[in-house]
């Protein structure tokens, strides 16, 4: 099996070509290489060689014992990568260990100087050369898969290639002279128009060293993926509406929507829709913003919803959403961000935000003379506000907002439905106001003699404002409030103390008093931080 080398060379008797198996070889420990080959190039190695067999031959020494007789087993000197590539095929059954391999044995040359020889004085191809030597593959017929299937590449890197070969001949030649790098190259394929790229060439002072200059310039009139608008309407419903994602196959992040006008209509049509689902729940107007602006002519204060009361059955899921919530934000408390759990707590989270937003309901007459926005923000997220009230709507908010005198004042009927009879001698109104200021003196002295009635009054009174807007019989205090929807702790802590209230208002008042006074002032700082003006008053008419 042993053939010579026709050669003039003075090592020819000692050089010659031959097949030994597999299982024969040996890494040389003469190789200059140590650091061991990368497991993508060994796989790229035995795809190549799966598709096309051994191209180069490798170089061998015969091993010998320290008797100086040859073992029968070659060290390879150039190769160990084949060598390495054929041992993966077996490993995967596509050939025996004993598979003969086309072997050069060279016994003249110091072996570790060939081997770093080989390694050193060669000039690896050019990355332009190579990728269209991949095009010209392609274009005589292979698929992009039967190129990485043959050279033991990702299809993505095919593609990649082929994105290159795309290029103007300009930029191409640009490459080859040094006048941009090859992550410039790679910025020019962001867009396929020639004439473009060779427009943004000849703008750009040389070399163009700044690939993010080039893509900005090559992308000029598409909405980036990271938009507010494009993450609002996504790329899923862009698609399906006949719109065309620009990606960039070097940067897997960097996406473009290439249909701004298409972009911006399904974004006012997905608004379109909150619109009419506001206006069914009753507001008096409904206002969509796709901008930076805010509504005009809004008054500095709003509607709050009120907190209804629970059912039972939701009280139950909620506590259990809440226990959950709290034991998964143990577990997470020092997890890596691709944690399945983040799923499941944000899941729970929303889940638990929806069941607390549908208990919170507004006064159906306050609705029609006040509005709701839907808005975007910066991450694409759709921002509804309720309860806005415009400055002209506001005397008509305040006339229904007005606390109602007692039935019996009203009607002049009494609780069992009968008229009341006057009897007696009326009072002069000077009397009455005499009575009435004696009977606030002596409401104040018994308030000032028993602190903890007092601050359990002010919790009391400042809690049933928050939750339904209604006035406590008796009192005057009086707070205007005004929340904010993106403050979760304060919302959440205003909704669990008010949903504490009972429908019988005295036992209620009863249970603030009886509170001590730190739990009370943790209650009070609540409500009052809610708050951007307050004014107490005792109510003398009552």
């Amino acid at each position: 099996m042993t053939q010579a080398i026709a050669t003039h060379d003075e090592h020819a008797v000692q050089t010659g070509v031959v097949l030994i198996p597999l299982n024969k070889l040996k890494k040389s420990p003469a190789n200059a290489r140590k650091t061991p080959h990368a497991k993508a190039d060994v796989e790229a190695l035995a795809a190549s060689i799966h598709a096309k067999g051994i191209l180069q031959n490798l170089v061998v020494a015969p091993e010998l014992a320290e008797s100086g007789v040859a073992t029968g087993f070659y060290f390879v000197t150039i190769g160990e990568g084949r060598r390495q590539a054929q041992l993966l095929r077996v490993k995967r059954k596509q050939i025996a260990e004993t598979e003969p391999v086309r072997c050069v044995i060279d016994t003249g040359n110091d072996a570790a100087e060939i081997s770093l020889d080989e390694n050193v004085t060669r000039s690896a191809m050019s990355v332009m050369d190579e990728v269209e030597a991949f095009a010209g593959l392609v274009d005589g017929g292979m698929s992009a898969e039967d190129v990485a299937r043959r050279f033991g590449c990702t299809v993505r890197l095919v593609e990649q290639r082929l994105a290159l070969a795309r290029l103007s001949p300009k930029i191409r030649a640009a490459y080859r002279k040094g006048d941009i790098n090859l992550d410039v190259a790679r910025a020019f394929s962001i867009n396929d128009d020639h004439a473009a790229q060779e427009r943004v060439f000849r703008q750009l002072a040389k070399p163009i060293t700044h690939a993010a200059s080039v893509r900005s310039a090559l992308t000029a009139g598409r909405i980036p993926a990271h938009d507010r608008l494009a993450r609002f309407v996504g790329a899923e419903a862009y698609e399906a509406a006949g719109g065309r994602l620009v990606r960039d196959l070097f940067e897997p992040d960097i996406v473009f929507f290439d249909d701004g006008e298409l972009l911006q209509r399904l974004a006012v049509e997905r608004l379109d829709q909150m619109r009419e689902a506001l206006s069914a729940e009753g507001w008096g107007w409904v206002e969509t913003l796709t901008g930076h602006g805010q509504v005009d002519g809004c008054a500095g204060e709003r509607l709050h919803p009120t907190q209804r009361k629970l059912k039972p059955a939701e009280k139950k899921e909620i506590a259990a959403l809440e226990a959950r919530l709290e034991v998964l934000d143990e577990k997470l408390e020092d997890a890596e961000e691709d944690n399945p759990l983040w799923a499941e707590r944000d899941e729970v989270e929303a889940k638990l935000d929806g069941m607390r937003d549908a208990a919170r309901v507004f006064d159906p007459k306050l609705m029609k003379h006040a509005g709701a926005a839907v808005a975007i923000d910066r991450d694409g997220r759709a921002i509804i506000t309720k309860g806005l009230i415009k400055r002209a709507d506001a005397k008509a908010i305040a006339k229904l907002r007005k606390p109602a005198t007692s039935p019996e004042e009203e009607t002049g009927v009494a609780d069992n439905g009968e008229a009341e009879e006057e009897t007696g001698p009326r009072l002069t109104k000077a009397l009455t106001e005499r009575l009435s200021e004696a009977r606030t003196r002596g409401l104040r002295a018994a308030l000032a003699a028993n602190p903890q009635v007092a601050l359990g009054l002010m919790v009391y009174t400042l809690m049933r404002q928050s939750a339904d807007r209604s006035s406590v019989p008796g009192v005057g205090i009086e707070a205007r409030p005004v929340g904010f929807d993106d403050d979760d702790a304060l919302e959440k802590a205003r909704i669990s103390y008010a949903d504490k209230a009972e429908e019988q208002e005295f036992a209620f008042f009863a249970a603030c008093i009886e509170q001590p006074a730190d739990k009370l002032l943790d209650m009070l700082a609540v409500f009052v931080a809610e708050t951007d003006r307050k004014s107490t008053r005792l109510n003398s008419s009552h």
